[in-house]
């Protein structure tokens, strides 16, 4: 008998106690947190953002995303920040939901600083604007949207749920119910000189001053004419438009509103807050497409969407002014 409890009974409950302890006590502790979590977003103005971070911003007419470490001890934080060569460090204080904070290039023969000031979204979300300086001379000034690691790809998608499409469907740049993107004059130029042709190579001028991209040998039947082996062949340089889709901006009365086709796109969630979540990584697009809205709006870009069914959000100026709350 006692053979039996030492050998056998003994493993066997220390299998069952090890699987408990390694499965299931580490989940239990991760709904504790999000409750936990959940509570301080309504009843406490300060809580912990250290994390691994990525932004979102507009540095001219690119946009860009950046690798951020954000630790903090108290209201201080600091944070690295990394950008394709280019590295900083950030200094600051996490006060009554609000993130207050300047940032400098760690490389001495180059002035490049800023400040930043981002409000509590959610846990996965902070969202504010930027001030900074570039290249010793240049001053910008853009909406800036941080976003957890791990809830977001920006090599990936323009949202969160882009993550679990791409590379699964082709509507974006291969559907009969899409018209082709249109293009800005600098999306037009910017592309023209990556693929060294001609603007009229692979877009058709509709209006003053914008474009609309070419199908596969012009024919109407056929995907985008960078639609190649089953994926976006310019995908770092992809226009506006495309970055944009399934969300759009459709004028009611004298207002821009957004608006999102629900039924054309494949991985669009159904939940409200990621919906809004999303339009806060909209606001450098429409930083940029802004001076545009009018034209863009002409029905000859949009010959097969006016067709699609689509859901009214809220009025742009909520969004350009930082106004989503989720």
């Amino acid at each position: 008998m006692k053979i039996l409890e030492r050998y056998i009974l003994l493993p066997i409950i220390s299998s069952i106690l090890g699987l408990i302890l390694g499965i299931v006590f580490p989940i239990i502790i991760k709904k504790i947190k999000i409750i936990y979590r959940k509570k301080i977003d309504k009843n406490v103005d300060e809580f912990d953002i250290s994390g691994n971070w990525t932004s979102i911003f507009l540095e001219e007419k690119d946009f860009l995303n950046e690798s951020v470490k954000i630790t903090q001890l108290g209201r201080k934080v600091t944070a690295s920040i990394i950008f394709d060569k280019r590295e900083y460090t950030l200094e600051g204080e996490f006060k009554n939901q609000i993130l207050l904070a300047k940032y400098e290039s760690n490389n001495p023969k180059k002035d490049e600083r800023g400040s930043i000031v981002l409000r509590y979204i959610n846990e996965n979300l902070l969202s504010g604007y930027c001030t900074f300086v570039f290249n010793n001379k240049q001053v910008y000034n853009s909406p800036y949207v941080l976003v957890a690691d791990g809830a977001y790809k920006p090599n990936m998608g323009t949202y969160q749920f882009c993550n679990s499409c791409v590379g699964k469907f082709d509507c974006c740049c291969n559907c009969e119910g899409i018209d082709m993107p249109i293009l800005l004059p600098f999306e037009a130029k910017k592309i023209s000189i990556s693929q060294k042709e001609s603007i009229d190579y692979f877009a058709n001028k509709l209006t003053t001053n914008l474009y609309q991209m070419k199908r596969v040998n012009n024919d109407e039947k056929n995907g985008c004419i960078f639609f190649q082996n089953n994926k976006c062949s310019i995908y770092k340089e992809r226009p506006i438009d495309c970055r944009l889709f399934p969300f759009d901006f459709k004028e009611f009365d004298g207002e821009y509103w957004l608006i999102y086709y629900d039924k054309i796109c494949n991985a669009i969630p159904t939940s409200e807050d990621e919906i809004k979540m999303c339009s806060h990584c909209l606001r450098p697009l429409l930083d940029a497409v802004s001076p545009y809205l009018s034209e863009c709006s002409d029905p000859i870009f949009s010959k097969r969407l006016k067709e699609q069914h689509y859901n009214k959000l809220f009025p742009i100026s909520m969004i350009r002014d930082d106004r989503i709350d989720i």
